[in-house]
């Protein structure tokens, strides 16, 4: 989560940085502000028209292209691997696909939670199941941590290897929807 809060600081700072850049470039274009008479531009003016310009401007921005590529494929998601294998066992896979709505059936059976999704991460030596849902108005907290941790502990006597893991992410009530029934005339 940390590098996707880094990812927006980046993003936004970047952001701001270009739309300063491009408001310098208008202002020099058009002189909007009236800055061109009180300031001495003889110096840049000498750097822009020497013959090496040209190429540092085309050798920096390959260099700021190469970067931007890199860090667009650097954030593309990786697809997550849909097996794992099991400690102790030479040739038998589990599929974890298969075991997402497993999960999600156990977690709504046995607590009181509506609007039950999962999604599957890969984390370092395995993969992580995270089940998402909205809790019942009614519930009370013990039924909760109760089904949580028998759907913990079945998974971590599935995979002891710890190759899988399960994250239960509890939300506050959803939100009566706010349409009402279509009046019928």
């Amino acid at each position: 989560m940390r590098g996707f809060a880094a990812d927006r600081v980046g993003a936004a700072l970047l952001g701001l940085l270009l739309l300063a850049a491009g408001a310098a470039v208008l202002e020099w274009r058009f002189d909007l502000l009236g800055l061109h008479d009180r300031l001495d531009t003889g110096a840049v003016r000498d750097v822009v028209d020497a013959d090496w310009f040209s190429w540092a401007a085309g050798g920096a921005a390959v260099v700021l292209a190469v970067l931007a590529v890199w860090w667009l494929l650097a954030r593309v998601p990786r697809p997550v691997e849909g097996g794992v294998r099991l400690a102790g066992a030479d040739r038998v896979d589990v599929d974890v696909r298969s075991l997402e709505p497993r999960l999600r059936e156990s977690l709504e059976r046995s607590a009181p939670v509506d609007h039950v999704t999962s999604g599957r991460t890969h984390v370092d030596g395995g993969q992580l199941v995270q089940l998402r849902a909205n809790v019942d108005p009614r519930a009370d907290a013990e039924s909760l941590r109760r089904a949580a941790d028998e759907i913990a502990a079945s998974v971590e006597e599935a995979f002891p290897d710890g190759e899988v893991a399960v994250r239960i992410l509890i939300d506050g009530p959803r939100r009566p929807s706010r349409r009402r029934t279509p009046r019928v005339h």
